[in-house]
């Protein structure tokens, strides 16, 4: 699973790399028509929209398959191994049913907007909100896999946090020992 879950990741890197760069080339194009020969391409805004939304989407699997969404560890840091253990079930379980909520939700409106489509490039409203759908079952997905590894004990201590160091807290950290250093040579 390890092979396919970086396969997956590599995909989704260049998805986003993708969406970001036809967005910037679609704006970029749209402003010097509009500022150099006073015209502008009408379904460029309408595209970088749908690109920006998929973005998102793709990029909130990213960040929580890699543990860099936004959070606080503090009270998580404070708890003993097994206290961890418990907090990250109860923290899967939420988010599975959350997603899987989220889920059922954009599929319904992905049923509903298969017929409408977009004003200006004529593309099905569907495929735009299945976007949403694809990144709550992606997160269902993860967060199950996390509980599977789990209870399969191929959870390290440190994956127990669910969240990444920021590089702010390496140089703190880092900061704070040559201090300490500086303080033992002194």
């Amino acid at each position: 699973m390890g092979n396919l879950s970086k396969q997956i990741n590599r995909l989704l890197h260049a998805a986003i790399a993708i969406c970001l760069t036809c967005m910037a080339t679609f704006v970029f194009a749209n402003v010097i028509l509009r500022y150099f020969f006073n015209y502008g391409l009408t379904w460029a805004e309408e595209a970088s929209r749908y690109l920006f939304i998929w973005l998102i989407f793709l990029g909130a699997i990213v960040a929580y398959q890699e543990n860099v969404h936004l959070g606080v560890d503090t009270l998580v840091n404070k708890l003993s191994v097994k206290g961890k253990r418990l907090l990250f079930i109860c923290n899967n379980i939420i988010l599975a049913i959350t997603m899987g909520l989220c889920a059922d939700g954009a599929w319904k409106m992905t049923a509903l907007t298969s017929t409408q489509v977009s004003p200006s490039m004529q593309l099905p409203m569907s495929m735009v909100y299945i976007s949403g759908f694809i990144c709550s079952a992606a997160m269902v997905g993860i967060s199950l896999y996390n509980l599977y590894r789990l209870f399969t004990n191929k959870v390290a201590e440190s994956e127990l946090v669910m969240m990444t160091d920021t590089e702010d807290k390496t140089l703190i950290d880092q900061a704070i020992s040559e201090a300490e250093e500086g303080a033992k040579k002194s």
